[in-house]
């Protein structure tokens, strides 16, 4: 079984941080695509941020941060990396860095036409506008990765779940290889505080586009007419999910999954 152990931000500065140069002009127009295709795959209401390990740097953000953030787009851009970090619960905070840290090191040991199949997901509480913490996802739809100077940038995605209920602590993080359709889980083992691997029931990717849908409250109907699939394809997916999961409700399902970050 894989164990990680936590990092502090010392210990993340000095994995990440290149005192080299990136060599990016423009954070906000290299990782465009990303940004524009991130609204058909949040669940709820997101956010997003560019950090620059070079200069441990936050280069820039969305306009609608500070409705979902305690503090100002102005705030995020130009602060300190760890500013992201600093309104992360501090019990999650330590395991969030380490998670970040051992999801682009995998992304780095890929060759360059395979980093951008692995999907990186991460649960974390963080604050809102009100500075109260609430369950939200984090992911990284986009990496830039400078092979000369070791140096990389990363879009964040920052999702809200707040209109959902946990029961428990959700599994901390998955890596999912979409090509491959390889999942790898990981959860933290309080214990022994580390963070370890998990043994999770392997979702397709046709699978997790419907409990995409499916987490956004969409029925039957409604993700036929999205994917373009037939009703009975996707009565058969649902069936054999909650197999999967040992679930028999669509609301048991869909629990099960975010519980347990198998998006």
């Amino acid at each position: 079984m894989n164990e990680i152990k936590p990092v502090s931000p010392g210990e993340f500065i000095q994995t990440a941080k290149t005192n080299r140069q990136l060599g990016l002009v423009n954070y906000e127009d290299f990782f465009s695509a990303q940004i524009k295709e991130a609204p058909n795959f949040a669940i709820g209401p997101y956010y997003w941020f560019i950090g620059d390990n070079a200069n441990m740097l936050i280069t820039a953000a969305s306009e609608n941060i500070g409705q979902l953030t305690p503090f100002t787009q102005q705030e995020w851009v130009n602060n300190s990396a760890f500013f992201f970090a600093e309104n992360i619960h501090a019990e999650d905070s330590f395991y969030v860095l380490s998670a970040l840290q051992l999801a682009i090191a995998k992304i780095e040991a890929l060759p360059d036409e395979r980093q951008s199949d692995v999907r990186v997901n991460i649960y974390a509480r963080m604050l809102n506008a009100e500075k109260k913490y609430r369950w939200v996802l984090i992911q990284i739809p986009g990496l830039y990765i400078n092979k000369e100077t070791r140096g990389t940038c990363g879009l964040i995605m920052v999702t809200d779940l707040s209109h959902f209920n946990f029961n428990g602590r959700p599994v901390m993080m998955t890596l999912t290889d979409k090509v491959n359709n390889r999942n790898e889980y990981f959860h933290i083992a309080t214990d022994v505080m580390k963070l370890v691997n998990a043994a999770l029931p392997n979702i397709t990717r046709q699978e997790q586009k419907i409990l995409q849908l499916m987490a956004k409250g969409f029925n039957t109907p409604q993700i036929v007419k999205e994917l373009t699939i037939a009703y009975s394809t996707v009565e058969n997916h649902k069936r054999n999910l909650r197999k999967k999961t040992n679930t028999k409700t669509a609301a048991e399902l869909v629990h099960f999954v975010m519980t347990n970050n198998l998006l």
